[in-house]
């Protein structure tokens, strides 16, 4: 007679392992218990934590409560007032469903829970150590429910050795409840860590005053509304000015039906709405919220239910990208994105070399007579009178231009200038351009601000790049595999503006190249463009059009050393401001720098 084998585990040590699933931290057992505290319909949650959580954990609302007989259901295995049949899983509202997360956190920590109905005189309170009933009773409590958890992971030591310092658990607890915090802005949190409070709002319902109880009053001004509605799809929330960034995603909250999710496909489209506005190692801050119907998603694809799964995700992502990109380029989206030059140290926002935060341009509305004909709409809600009576572009009087204006001729030009409009005065060790407005001095960076020039006149072909024919055709050696590259990638390369025909195993011939790049460079551009499709493996075209245009407006822009006259000046900041985002350079640096009246007079010390 064989022996057998397998045998059915015992309940104990079944919570035990699905707790594993579930609680894989302190934090993961903040959010369920926060999350259950959200469903039952609390205005306020206070949670308290000593040493990271590991030590001791209390989560107190004011919702609905339990009676004694629910509050015993309550933790056991898969008890849920949240569903009842499998179809339900196909419209789940509340954010708590599985009917795990008590029963798994009681299984790992020495767990109370103490919970009255409004109705009721006394409170139910249930004790269980390390998965055992220890006691039920009645208690004397308020209305709503308290849970408390201590010596988490106490039995099951393999567990516990894998957390990290209290410290760092406290910073993701912190993190969960901001995240929470801000996904239901009408109920008002608190969070204490080791008798000190961390983190409190008021839940007025605005999720700008929830932003700025978490982030500091001084986010509010940089923030941007977004609001989107299409094919069944509501995108709202906040997104940052360019100026306001980070050097991680931390300060981003994605959401979905106020479901606090990880969600790289809407940190994509966030980053791609930002492309050109931010540096490499910037993060914006967000906090986005994604309105859609529950049949249209999942909720039940992770134990902890970290992400949904979306029915249509390029559907998804469209409406993010385009809801974000909307708002970046809304009238007054930008109208306090020139940097402001604080007095004493800069305060670094995680640009390139200390970039300091940013205040008022005071861009004036153009007069809409003498608008070019192919400026984008939004750019001509944005344009400043900064030129005399017709529109000149910076490359026509470049080409133009070969001597300096006569200072007298300047002065002329400048005494036609009224006090609410930007105006040149010269340039600084031919690399930034100083210019005067209404508000103050600025400073603007000759070659960042030609770079955005360029690439927003790249940017609107929708199609094509604009291109030049080449009169005589040019030449170029290439690697085998070089030349394998571009064969293969026949239809990018011209949409980038290059044609080019193989003639021979290590030999193309260009035949047509982009109108704003030298001839000279040619050879380099293709060169670095093959770089970029090795460097980013597989890249979309999208993604592939952008570091493309990145690169070509670098490139092509003036530089840092060459000197300009005074028209060639007016005609680059009157161009500049006929851009949609003339406040950053492609690559995220900014472009002007202002000296307010206050900044120069603390400097003077006048104050």
């Amino acid at each position: 007679m064989s022996q057998q084998v397998i045998h059915i585990l015992d309940e104990n040590t079944a919570n035990k392992i699905a707790a594993g699933e579930v609680v894989e931290r302190p934090a993961a057992v903040i959010k369920e218990l926060v999350e259950n505290s959200i469903d039952a319909g609390s205005k306020n949650i206070e949670i308290e934590i000593i040493d990271g959580g590991i030590k001791f954990i209390r989560v107190t609302d004011d919702g609905n409560g339990m009676s004694r007989e629910d509050a015993q259901l309550a933790v056991k295995r898969h008890a849920t007032s949240k569903i009842r049949t499998a179809e339900d899983l196909a419209a789940i509202n509340s954010l708590g469903f599985r009917g795990e997360a008590l029963p798994s956190i009681a299984a790992v920590s020495n767990f109370t829970l103490t919970t009255r109905l409004l109705d009721e005189p006394m409170a139910s309170y249930v004790e269980i150590q390390g998965g055992i009933f220890a006691d039920v009773r009645e208690a004397g409590a308020g209305c709503g429910t308290t849970i408390t958890v201590s010596d988490l992971f106490f039995n099951t030591p393999a567990r516990r050795k894998f957390l990290k310092t209290p410290s760092a658990e406290s910073g993701h607890i912190s993190d969960i409840v901001t995240k929470l915090s801000m996904s239901h802005p009408q109920i008002a949190f608190k969070l204490i860590s080791n008798q000190r409070m961390v983190l409190s709002t008021r839940g007025s319902g605005r999720l700008t005053d929830a932003i700025a109880d978490i982030y500091g009053h001084k986010v509010t001004p940089e923030l941007l509304p977004v609001e989107y509605s299409n094919e069944g799809i509501e995108v709202s929330g906040y997104v940052a000015k360019p100026a306001l960034l980070k050097s991680s995603r931390q300060w981003q909250t994605f959401m979905v039906n106020q479901r606090v999710v990880n969600s790289r496909m809407m940190a994509k489209a966030l980053d791609n709405a930002y492309f050109s506005l931010l540096p490499k190692n910037g993060y914006p801050l967000a906090v986005l919220d994604i309105h859609i119907s529950v049949e249209s998603i999942d909720v039940n694809v992770h134990p902890q239910k970290k992400e949904v799964k979306f029915s249509d995700d390029q559907k998804i992502y469209r409406a993010v990208y385009k809801a974000i990109s909307s708002s970046l380029a809304a009238p007054g989206s930008h109208t306090q994105a020139a940097a402001t030059v604080q007095s004493g140290p800069m305060v670094s926002q995680g640009l390139p070399g200390g970039s300091e935060s940013y205040g008022s341009a005071n861009v004036q509305p153009r007069n809409p007579n003498i608008i070019d004909s192919n400026t984008s709409v939004a750019s001509r809600q944005w344009m400043p009178e900064l030129w005399r009576e017709e529109s000149v572009s910076f490359s026509d009087v470049r080409e133009s231009i070969k001597q300096e204006e006569q200072l007298t001729e300047c002065a002329t030009s400048v005494s036609r200038y009224t006090d609410d409009q930007l105006y040149p005065l010269g340039q600084i060790d031919s690399c930034y351009i100083v210019a005067q407005g209404q508000d103050g001095l600025y400073i603007i960076d000759q070659h960042a601000a030609h770079e955005r020039i360029l690439y927003d006149r790249m940017s609107r072909s929708k199609g094509r790049v604009p291109v030049q024919q080449l009169l005589v055709v040019q030449y170029l050696e290439f690697t085998n595999d070089d030349c394998d590259i571009i064969t293969g990638n026949q239809d990018t390369f011209y949409q980038l503006g290059f044609t080019l025909e193989q003639v021979g195993p290590d030999t193309m011939r260009l035949i047509e190249m982009p109108a704003d790049i030298p001839l000279a460079d040619a050879e380099a551009v293709l060169r670095q463009i093959l770089k970029l499709i090795a460097e980013m493996h597989q890249p979309t075209a999208q993604e592939l059009r952008h570091a493309y245009l990145q690169m070509a407006a670098c490139r092509s822009a003036i530089k840092a050393g060459e000197k300009l006259n005074m028209r060639q000046i007016q005609a680059l900041i009157s161009e500049l401001y006929t851009t949609d985002l003339p406040y950053t350079c492609p690559h995220g640096r900014p472009t002007i720098v202002r000296f307010g009246p206050d900044e120069l007079a603390k400097m003077f010390k006048r104050t």
